[in-house]
Order: C-alpha cells, then sequence, then structure tokens
C-alpha cells in the first residue's frame, strides 16, 4: 500500500526504500531525515544541471552506479566530484557488477542507486 505524506523529511521517517524521479535542480531529501538501511534509487538526475540527492547522503553511501562514466557526467555523482568530496574510485559498483555476484546490502548501510 502507499501513504501519501505531507512533506519529503515524513516520507524519509516512513520508508525505508525511496524512489525518487524529479525535474528539478535541488535536492529533495537530508542525511538526517534517513532510517538507517535505507536504500534511495535515483533516476530524475538526467542533466548536468539536476541533482537530487545532496553529496553528504552520497558520501555516506554505499554508492551504485548504473555506468561510472555516465553518473559522474550527468547522474547524481556529478555533484559530489565537482565539490570535491568523492571520486570515480568512491562507487562501490556498477549495477552489472551486482548482478555478476558482487554483494549489495550486507548490513544497515544507506545505498544509492543511480
Amino acid at each position: 500500500p502507499f501513504t501519501v505524506a505531507s512533506s519529503s523529511q515524513e516520507l524519509c521517517a516512513q520508508s525505508n526504500v525511496i524512489f525518487t524521479q524529479t525535474t528539478g535542480s535541488e535536492t529533495v531529501l537530508e542525511l538526517d531525515w534517513l532510517q538507517p538501511g535505507t536504500t534511495i534509487i535515483a533516476s530524475g538526475s538526467d542533466q548536468p544541471t539536476k541533482q537530487e540527492i545532496p553529496n553528504d547522503v552520497l558520501k555516506n553511501s554505499k554508492y551504485i552506479a548504473d555506468l561510472v562514466k555516465q553518473t559522474s557526467k550527468v547522474g547524481e555523482l556529478r555533484g559530489p566530484i565537482q565539490a570535491g568530496v568523492m571520486t570515480e574510485d568512491d562507487v562501490y559498483a556498477e549495477l552489472g557488477e551486482l548482478v555478476n555476484g558482487k554483494p549489495g546490502r550486507e548490513g544497515d548501510e544507506l545505498i544509492v542507486v543511480d
């Protein structure tokens, strides 16, 4: 079942899986709003002017990229690279590596898939 939340903060307090799909260029949540073990699927950042997820959330996550070379240019990874808080080496895995057996969730870590 789906429940309508009155704010992003309320949604984060109720959810351990969050899917973002926005057209804007502003971030939509904050690190201190997230529960342990949350998974964020970020799919709205498809242009160099967009970033849905704040740099500190990405830095503190097990970051999984569709393709590192893509997300570092037009995805969520672009912002933290430009800010100097992450590099491509900080990416835990690409999706294909998980499909081929690399472990995904191993505890209550924050996971961001972009």
